[in-house]
This record gives structure tokens, sequence and C-alpha cells, in this order.
């Protein structure tokens, strides 16, 4: 008897451990007024089905409880063989998601603090995932003596991150996003490849305050009427007007086009229409740092 009470004692200690078992049970709101529908939880259960090797899912992780969300609970519980498949996420179901979460191997996060104490960027490089990482790192002494003659750029379309180098060390690590190379265009319905040209290249002019003259939108009045490439309008322009999207110190490598400037979009995937993306703070940075010829070599 008292070998039985150990066991459950450990049995209990080990599942009070888990992510899901202390947590409310999850559910919608016509099954239950006590279930949970947070957006935390429920993101945290997407993760972990998509984790979930019997299943091989792809659920978006946006933490909203839909119809595939509810679809993808009942996959799990079938392939755990759960007496219900239904959208409750109760106990049983709660220990098998702990299950697979312990079995996961996450990839340890770096939060801003910790990312502050970081002083070499050997320890930076370290313990950043640079492809999924939105962390910066600078090097304020080497930034100091950037003085354009000095500098270079590289962006590396594998990882979508951008080095500035001053006297061939490494001053500033930044995310950006480069080129999609299966663009889809909304008005066309058409995907192009747009993807970011590969090689070296270097600063042809630095504008601080630049608009597209190809990419933006068409008003009349107030009323956007489109929004897009201008050279695939094809309504009557008469009486529209047309103002092209902000690029904020923009830097241009090619007469095509492209260059980098500031952006509050920035993904951890290609996603351009060819330019390269910097957060608004980096690009002001670079900007100030690098100069009219300054070498950039675009790699994957």
């Amino acid at each position: 008897m008292r070998k039985l009470v150990v066991f459950f004692v450990l049995v209990s200690s080990v599942f009070a451990k888990g992510y899901f078992y202390n947590k409310p049970d999850i559910c919608t709101n016509d099954m239950s007024k006590k279930c949970t529908q947070n957006k935390k939880i429920v993101k945290k259960l997407q993760y972990t089905i998509n984790h979930d090797k019997k299943l091989h899912l792809k659920l978006k992780a946006d933490g909203k409880l839909g119809s595939k969300t509810i679809k993808a609970i009942k996959k799990f519980q079938k392939a755990h063989h759960l007496k219900k498949a239904d959208r409750w996420v109760g106990k049983s179901t709660k220990m098998a998601l702990d299950r697979v979460y312990k079995r996961i191997k996450h990839k340890k996060v770096i939060n801003s603090k910790s990312i502050a104490k970081i002083k070499s960027y050997r320890d930076f490089s370290r313990k950043v995932n640079f492809r999924r990482s939105y962390a910066v790192y600078k090097n304020r002494r080497l930034l100091r003596k950037a003085n354009g003659r000095n500098t270079k750029l590289k962006v590396d379309v594998s990882t979508q991150r951008v080095w500035l180098y001053v006297n061939g060390r490494v001053a500033l690590c930044s995310p950006c996003t480069t080129g999609a190379r299966r663009k889809f265009e909304p008005n066309t319905k058409i995907y192009r490849d747009k993807h970011t040209p590969y090689g070296t290249f270097r600063i042809r002019e630095k504008i601080l305050n630049k608009r597209s003259t190809i990419f933006g939108n068409y008003y009349r009045g107030r009323r956007l009427v489109y929004h897009g490439d201008r050279r695939k309008f094809r309504g009557s322009k008469r009486g529209l007007r047309f103002v092209g999207a902000s690029l904020k110190n923009w830097m241009r490598l090619t007469s095509g086009g492209i260059g980098l400037h500031a952006s509050k979009y920035i993904k951890r995937y290609p996603g351009t229409n060819g330019c390269i993306r910097l957060p608004y703070h980096v690009a002001k940075l670079i900007f100030k740092k690098v100069r009219r010829g300054t070498k950039v070599s675009v790699v994957r």
C-alpha cells in the first residue's frame, strides 16, 4: 500500500511539472464557460501539435482557437488513442500534450536583458539563432571609428541578416528582409521571382527621405484606388494622384531600383520585391556610417 502511494505521488509530481497539466481546460465557448481560450496557451498548444511526429501538421501558431486548430486537436486525440476526439482539451489530452511537449528540443530564447550583457560578437553568434532571432548586435566602440572609408556591408540571404564591418571587424549585426523568390502580386494574381540579386555592389546614392517611383498608391482625392506596382495599373490615371512608398534612409545598389532602406515590416524570411529592408534604427545607423562607394556583398 505504501509503495502504491509513493508511486502515485511520483506520477502526480511528474505531471505537475508539465505545461498543460496545470492549465485550465481548452474548448470553444459553446461547450463550456469554464474552459479557456487564452491566446498564450492556445499558441503553445498549436506549437506542440506541430511538433507531434505522429501528425506532421503545420498549424499557424496565432493563438486563435479556429476551425483548423479544432480539427488538429481531434486528429491529435485520435492519434494518441484518447477516448474522446472532440473540441475539448481536458485532463487526458493535456497529459498527452505534455508528453509531446517534453520531447521537443526547445531552442533557448535570449531575452533583451541577456543580450545587453553580451559584449563580444563571438558570444552573440554562439547564443543567438540568426535565422529566427530579431536581436541586434552593436559594438559601439567600433561604430564610433566608422568613417565611411573603413566600412563595408554584407547581406546573407540564407539567414536574413546584415553585417556592418569597420576595419574588417563586425560592428553591427541585424535582421533584415530580402527579396522573395515567389512574390504574390494581389493585383495580377501572379507569383513572380523578386529575389535580391547576389554579388558585390557599391552604394550608388544615399537619400534620407526617398519615395519609390514604382511602388505606392493611387488616390482619387483621399480614396485609395490602387496599391502596388504602378506599371501594372490598367485603369485610367485621369484625376489620380500617385504617392510612392516611403524608402527612408535609401542606399541604392543597382540601376534597376534595388537598395537598402528602413521599414517596419521586417520578417525572418524573404518577402520584399527585391530591396533589403532594415529596422528603422539600424537603417539610420548604417546610413550615417557608410558613403557612396561603400562595398556591399550579397551572399547566400
